[in-house]
């Protein structure tokens, strides 16, 4: 298949990039997709990661055996000790500095195509804000780092979160006047990032800051191109050649689709699944609504179990499915929440109504009022977004509570609380600074609530 050209330029090893490199178009090329490169080669924040610990310390997945790993996130009690966190951290960072590098070493690199030089410095500054933005929303304040000095980036104390998320903005803004609408090298496969995917990333920036008509502006751009559309089969939603994808990640191993695919689907088709979907999050599905097909039903010993099934394969070659990153069904969701914050509840619901459409499900036609339409989209959010990439942990995380007590309360205390009465606290909205990183670098402070 086409992906495999992905490779061709070479991936890099896992080392500081020599300044020869960006003497060279095919070499930089090569560094460039050594950063895709690194996200894919094994499970990791960016291949599964990100979707299983955040589906289990939200209200959406829970495990049929118990694993040491899953725990603590189950029953949200993280520490600083916690390897998987430390692991997510230091990942994340390493994709940090090598697109640091690339930003260094194309700023002013003469002898580089301009045309290419503008892509992969674009698709740079886009995937260090994609890397951010997940950084900030597990664990705030974090440290920006913006260069490649190890001795400075090993002393840099924690970044308020509103200053990262000012750096997100500045890199995306600059993706999208670097990148262009075409898809980079592989015309059939959206396994890189063009204008519209930076587009599609800072529309949601946008709305997690609260910056309506921003949000609903980057939203209309990327839905208006008519590039991507619905895909009224659900089935396509999550393969390869969907058309709803705005941006995919391409496994690197050969005989892996995803890793979502992997955890949340047995090899055996009528085997019991290590990971199931939630009782709350099952009797939120309306009837008749055919998101079902993304849910594996089975039956083992006389129990049921329900899981995820978006994505449907462990293993098969050659590939048929990829990691879908951004999708157009997103960007609805976030215009909608932009236009009911504008109290622009008509044009809102449409854009939600498209997505019920699809769904198989009816119009919403009572609604009247800007809480309503918020709980209607929170909904929306929670049924289309299942089990993929966080979504649920980081909305509960920034949507305000529906029976507030006090004065910016949080819908994930409310909800979570119920979930887990015996464990939760406030706390545990933000996960732990890795305390092996506080050690290396003493500028660091711990969040609170953790020793």
């Amino acid at each position: 298949m086409s992906c495999n050209k992905l490779l061709d330029a070479g991936s890099p090893a896992n080392q500081v990039i020599t300044p020869q490199v960006y003497t060279s178009d095919s070499l930089a090329r090569a560094a460039l997709i050594g950063v895709y490169y690194k996200m894919m080669y094994s499970f990791g924040p960016f291949n599964g990661q990100i979707s299983r610990y955040c589906g289990l310390a939200a209200d959406e997945l829970n495990r049929t055996t118990s694993l040491e790993t899953d725990q603590p996130f189950l029953t949200n009690t993280l520490t600083p000790d916690n390897k998987t966190i430390w692991f997510i951290w230091t990942n994340t960072y390493s994709y940090i500095y090598q697109c640091n590098d690339i930003i260094e070493g194309l700023t002013g690199a003469n002898t580089i195509t301009p045309t290419l030089r503008n892509q992969l410095l674009g698709e740079a500054y886009f995937l260090r804000a994609l890397s951010y933005f997940y950084l900030v929303n597990l664990f705030g304040d974090v440290p920006l780092a913006l260069g490649t000095d190890y001795t400075k980036n090993t002393s840099i104390p924690r970044t308020a979160a509103t200053t990262v998320y000012d750096r997100m903005v500045e890199d995306l803004v600059s993706a999208k006047n670097l990148l262009t609408d075409k898809l980079p090298d592989l015309p059939a496969d959206r396994v890189r990032a063009n204008r519209l995917a930076a587009q599609a990333l800072l529309a949601r920036i946008y709305l997690f800051r609260g910056q309506w008509a921003n949000a609903a502006a980057e939203a209309t751009a990327v839905i208006e191109s008519r590039v991507f559309q619905l895909e009224t089969d659900l089935a396509q939603t999550f393969r390869y050649n969907s058309r709803e994808a705005i941006l995919q990640f391409m496994t690197i191993m050969e005989a892996y689709n995803t890793a979502e695919g992997g955890m949340f689907v047995p090899l055996n088709p009528n085997g019991r699944p290590a990971f199931i979907l939630s009782d709350t999050l099952m009797k939120k599905i309306e009837p008749g609504d055919a998101r079902r097909l993304w849910i594996r039903t089975v039956t083992v010993g006389g129990n049921q179990y329900n899981s995820p099934y978006k994505y449907k394969l462990n293993t098969s070659v050659p590939r048929e499915e990829y990691n879908i990153v951004l999708r157009l069904a997103e960007l609805y969701c976030i215009r909608a929440e932009a236009l009911t914050m504008l109290d622009q509840l008509t044009d809102a619901l449409s854009d939600l109504n498209k997505i019920r459409k699809r769904a198989g499900l009816p119009d919403l036609t009572t609604i009247t009022t800007q809480s309503q339409a918020l709980a209607a989209i929170e909904q929306e959010r929670r049924v289309e977004f299942f089990a993929e990439w966080g979504h649920r942990w980081f909305d509960l995380k920034r949507l305000p509570a529906h029976t507030a007590t006090h004065p910016g309360e949080k819908r994930i205390d409310e909800v979570m609380s119920y979930c887990r009465p015996l464990t939760w606290t406030p706390a545990a909205a933000l996960w732990p600074v890795p305390r092996d990183e506080i050690i290396r670098n003493p500028a660091l402070t711990q969040n609170d609530g953790y020793n």
